[in-house]
């Protein structure tokens, strides 16, 4: 009687730790109720001991096999588990064949997690809706929502989707890195594949929003290459021949940038630079336009190049790069 007590003191005071200590002492035993065993198993799953509030649910099933909570434990658990297929069936009971279910949009927003996670993500969408409907207070489903459309490349909807979120929030909290991922969208809008969902001025439109919104982000955080490294691909994308070198000032900035760190981490994003500039130099060597600067052309193609194998000596592209200049 004292460890339930304290349990269900230490439940409502949500110290999920101590309430999971003293239902351990009774919540097993047979004079537990059904409502102990459920708060026991909630305590465990609020305490992120998902193994352990799986096994204590699954117990109840076996008393009663279309008890909600217990059901709802168990699609909880297994999504968390990772364990998808058995998340669906305990799904599928929970939604369509529980006694007395009492829906919360918590509930429609596991179900959505775990539909993406099984890559059903119209489905998935659906739930998002029904969890955000449910509690309107709950904005942040909109990123899910956006996540979900980007997954499937349906582009106009996950910004649409986005859009809703950000715009829910205090202005304080639009924050660069939340701008960001406006940018991406745009960037794979205006570089996907599809030539049925977008033709070539919308994608031409996409990129250069991808491009506002990494200039205005470069403009933020200016200490950070991330704005104009975007700005490089984005400009990149629009000169896809690279005749015009839209993304030339862009890598050039971003390379002196990540050159004075001096930090390993950075040389993927090296390597991408003077993979660029190199290139762009290389074309200019064969440019008639520019043939009174075809040595220094070959020469700067010469530098990025080695400066790609400085980093990675193995670079194929950079050696036959080489290869072929010299």
């Amino acid at each position: 009687a004292v460890d339930k007590k304290l349990a269900e003191i230490y439940y409502l005071k949500n110290d999920f730790n101590k309430a999971v200590e003293a239902y351990a002492n009774f919540a097993m035993g047979p004079t537990a109720t059904e409502e102990d065993l459920v708060k026991y198993a909630f305590a465990l799953f609020l305490n992120h001991d998902f193994d352990k509030s799986l096994e204590v649910a699954n117990m109840g099933l076996q008393k009663n096999a279309r008890h909600a909570a217990f059901n709802r434990l168990a699609m909880y658990n297994y999504t968390d588990l990772k364990r998808f297929d058995e998340a669906l069936k305990a799904a599928d009971v929970f939604f369509k064949e529980c006694d007395k279910a009492d829906y919360s949009y918590l509930d429609y927003m596991y179900y959505g997690h775990l539909l993406e996670s099984l890559k059903k993500y119209d489905d998935a969408v659906v739930q998002y809706e029904k969890a955000v409907k449910m509690d309107p207070t709950k904005t942040d489903l909109f990123k899910n929502i956006s996540s979900a459309y980007e997954q499937k490349n349906d582009y106009k909807k996950a910004i649409s989707a986005y859009q809703k979120y950000y715009t829910s929030l205090d202005k304080e909290h639009q924050t660069p890195d939340l701008q960001f991922q406006f940018g991406r969208l745009y960037y794979g809008a205006g570089t996907q594949t599809d030539s049925l969902t977008i033709n070539a001025e919308e994608r031409k439109q996409a990129l250069m929003a991808a491009d506002s919104v990494f200039h205005s982000i470069a403009e933020a955080a200016p200490d950070s290459y991330l704005g104009n490294f975007w700005r490089a691909r984005a400009n990149s994308a629009l000169d896809p021949e690279t005749t015009l070198g839209l993304a030339k000032p862009f890598y050039e900035e971003v390379a002196t940038l990540l050159e004075s760190k001096n930090d390993p981490h950075y040389n993927s994003a090296l390597i991408e630079c003077y993979s660029y500039l190199g290139y762009y130099y290389l074309l200019a060597i064969e440019n008639p336009a520019l043939k009174a600067e075809a040595k220094a052309n070959k020469d700067k193609s010469i530098e990025y190049w080695s400066k790609i194998l400085a980093i990675d000596p193995a670079n194929a592209t950079a050696k036959r790069a080489l290869d072929g200049i010299k």
